[in-house]
Protein backbone atom coordinates (compact mmCIF):
# COMPACT_ATOMS: atom_id res chain seq x y z
CA UNK A 1 0.00 0.00 0.00
CA UNK A 2 2.96 2.36 0.38
CA UNK A 3 2.38 5.48 -1.67
CA UNK A 4 5.06 7.77 -2.90
CA UNK A 5 4.88 11.49 -2.42
CA UNK A 6 6.55 13.04 -5.42
CA UNK A 7 7.96 16.54 -5.59
CA UNK A 8 10.61 18.17 -7.77
CA UNK A 9 13.32 15.92 -6.32
CA UNK A 10 11.47 12.63 -6.95
CA UNK A 11 9.70 10.23 -4.56
CA UNK A 12 9.94 11.34 -0.96
CA UNK A 13 8.08 8.52 0.77
CA UNK A 14 9.84 5.23 0.55
CA UNK A 15 12.63 3.25 2.10
CA UNK A 16 14.22 4.53 5.30
CA UNK A 17 12.39 7.88 5.38
CA UNK A 18 9.04 6.10 5.21
CA UNK A 19 10.11 3.68 7.98
CA UNK A 20 11.23 6.59 10.18
CA UNK A 21 7.90 8.33 9.74
CA UNK A 22 5.95 5.16 10.57
CA UNK A 23 7.59 4.83 14.00
CA UNK A 24 5.35 7.36 15.80
CA UNK A 25 2.10 6.14 14.27
CA UNK A 26 0.04 5.88 17.49
CA UNK A 27 0.03 9.65 18.13
CA UNK A 28 -0.79 10.36 14.51
CA UNK A 29 -3.69 7.89 14.47
CA UNK A 30 -5.55 9.95 17.10
CA UNK A 31 -4.96 13.27 15.34
CA UNK A 32 -7.31 15.02 12.93
CA UNK A 33 -5.56 16.04 9.72
CA UNK A 34 -6.54 19.24 7.95
CA UNK A 35 -5.24 20.93 4.83
CA UNK A 36 -2.43 23.35 5.73
CA UNK A 37 -3.86 26.92 5.67
CA UNK A 38 -1.35 27.89 2.97
CA UNK A 39 -1.77 24.73 0.86
CA UNK A 40 -4.17 23.88 -1.91
CA UNK A 41 -5.36 20.69 -3.58
CA UNK A 42 -6.63 20.47 -7.11
CA UNK A 43 -7.29 17.72 -9.62
CA UNK A 44 -5.50 18.42 -12.91
CA UNK A 45 -5.82 16.05 -15.87
CA UNK A 46 -7.13 13.32 -13.58
CA UNK A 47 -4.31 13.66 -11.01
CA UNK A 48 -4.57 15.18 -7.57
CA UNK A 49 -1.90 17.82 -7.03
CA UNK A 50 -0.97 19.74 -3.91
CA UNK A 51 0.73 23.09 -3.64
CA UNK A 52 2.15 24.04 -0.26
CA UNK A 53 3.72 27.20 1.10
CA UNK A 54 7.07 26.05 -0.35
CA UNK A 55 5.52 26.75 -3.80
CA UNK A 56 6.35 23.22 -5.02
CA UNK A 57 3.73 21.21 -6.84
CA UNK A 58 3.38 17.69 -5.41
CA UNK A 59 1.82 14.62 -7.01
CA UNK A 60 1.12 11.19 -5.53
CA UNK A 61 2.43 8.06 -7.21
CA UNK A 62 3.00 4.39 -6.43
CA UNK A 63 6.37 2.64 -6.69
CA UNK A 64 5.83 2.11 -10.45
CA UNK A 65 5.22 5.83 -11.09
CA UNK A 66 1.45 5.46 -11.58
CA UNK A 67 -1.11 7.61 -9.82
CA UNK A 68 -1.55 6.24 -6.29
CA UNK A 69 -5.27 5.75 -5.70
CA UNK A 70 -4.58 5.17 -2.00
CA UNK A 71 -2.58 8.37 -1.53
CA UNK A 72 -5.18 10.40 -3.38
CA UNK A 73 -7.97 8.74 -1.37
CA UNK A 74 -6.23 9.67 1.90
CA UNK A 75 -6.24 13.31 0.84
CA UNK A 76 -9.88 13.09 -0.28
CA UNK A 77 -10.81 11.77 3.18
CA UNK A 78 -9.12 14.66 5.00
CA UNK A 79 -12.16 16.71 6.00
CA UNK A 80 -11.24 18.24 9.38
CA UNK A 81 -13.51 15.79 11.24
CA UNK A 82 -11.99 12.35 10.65
CA UNK A 83 -9.00 11.18 12.66
CA UNK A 84 -6.22 9.34 10.88
CA UNK A 85 -7.61 6.14 12.47
CA UNK A 86 -11.00 6.92 10.87
CA UNK A 87 -9.27 7.33 7.50
CA UNK A 88 -7.50 3.99 8.01
CA UNK A 89 -10.88 2.32 8.67
CA UNK A 90 -12.26 3.66 5.39
CA UNK A 91 -9.15 2.54 3.50
CA UNK A 92 -9.40 -0.97 4.97
CA UNK A 93 -13.03 -1.13 3.78
CA UNK A 94 -12.26 0.14 0.30
CA UNK A 95 -8.92 -1.53 -0.48
CA UNK A 96 -7.57 -5.03 0.05
CA UNK A 97 -4.98 -4.22 2.68
CA UNK A 98 -3.80 -5.69 5.98
CA UNK A 99 -5.01 -3.36 8.79
CA UNK A 100 -1.66 -3.08 10.62
CA UNK A 101 0.21 -2.25 7.41
CA UNK A 102 -2.51 0.25 6.51
CA UNK A 103 -2.19 1.98 9.91
CA UNK A 104 1.59 2.21 9.66
CA UNK A 105 1.70 3.34 6.03
CA UNK A 106 -1.12 5.86 6.43
CA UNK A 107 0.43 7.35 9.58
CA UNK A 108 3.80 7.65 7.84
CA UNK A 109 2.23 9.23 4.77
CA UNK A 110 0.28 11.75 6.87
CA UNK A 111 3.43 12.64 8.84
CA UNK A 112 5.26 13.21 5.56
CA UNK A 113 2.48 15.49 4.33
CA UNK A 114 2.73 17.42 7.60
CA UNK A 115 6.50 17.78 7.18
CA UNK A 116 5.94 19.08 3.63
CA UNK A 117 3.29 21.51 4.94
CA UNK A 118 0.48 20.05 2.89
CA UNK A 119 -1.40 18.98 6.05
CA UNK A 120 -1.53 20.04 9.69
CA UNK A 121 -2.58 17.82 12.61
CA UNK A 122 -4.86 18.82 15.43
CA UNK A 123 -6.96 17.35 18.21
Amino acid sequence: MAAHFVSPGGPLAGGKEFERLASASQDVLRAIPRLHPEAGLQRVSGRLMAAGPDEFLHTFEDAQGRVSEVAERILELVDGRRTVADIVAVLCDEFEVEPQACREDTAAFVRLLVEKKVLVLGP
